[in-house]
């Protein structure tokens, strides 16, 4: 008798030590194969990227100027259209391009400034040393209005748009 009990308790634990199903088991793994595939897909496509490949020209983009000139001073105003990305102010410096393609040197006063949606300025821009008198930490949204001022009338030439920081590329928009 002792025989007969050793083979159905070994049955038993036999019947016991059975894995999932088929079904169930494949079901697992695809399920596995799938979620290490995601993972390994955002690693690599944030490891192809890296730090300051975000194009200017997707985060920014300017409407066509609009000039006034009062007594011998010109006033090129740029209607930000569309700014994302976390764009500001350090994000941008600006140029003239003059119309055989090289930089123009700021001449007597040239002021660049920012103005909110109440008209108020909020930053400011020094062209003779590319840096931000204002600002620098604002950020830029549509509606927004670039402001260029300068005495001597820039008509035919280019406004450009540098990136800087996580920022690369230009905006070249032109002067009527």
């Amino acid at each position: 008798m002792k025989e007969v009990g050793q083979k159905s308790a070994f049955r038993w634990r036999k019947k016991d030590k059975r894995g999932v199903s088929p079904i169930i088991a494949t079901i697992l793994l695809v399920a596995i194969t799938v979620v290490l595939a995601a993972v390994l897909y955002i690693l690599i496509s944030g490891l192809t990227k890296g730090p300051g490949n975000t194009p200017l020209g997707t985060a920014l983009t300017l409407g066509t100027p609009k000039e006034n000139s009062v007594a011998g001073k010109f006033w090129y105003n740029f209607t930000v259209q569309a700014a994302g990305g976390g764009l500001v102010m350090n994000n941008l410096n600006f140029q003239v391009l003059g119309s055989g393609g090289g930089l123009l040197a700021p001449q007597g006063t040239w002021v660049l400034n920012v103005l909110g949606l109440s008209g108020a300025t909020v930053a400011s821009y020094t062209m003779s040393t590319g840096t931000w008198a204002s600002g620098p930490t604002t950020a830029l949204s549509a509606s927004m209005l670039i402001s260029f001022q300068t005495p001597v009338s820039m008509s035919g030439n280019t406004f450009v748009t540098s990136g800087a920081g996580s920022f690369q590329g230009t905006v070249n928009t032109a002067i009527p």
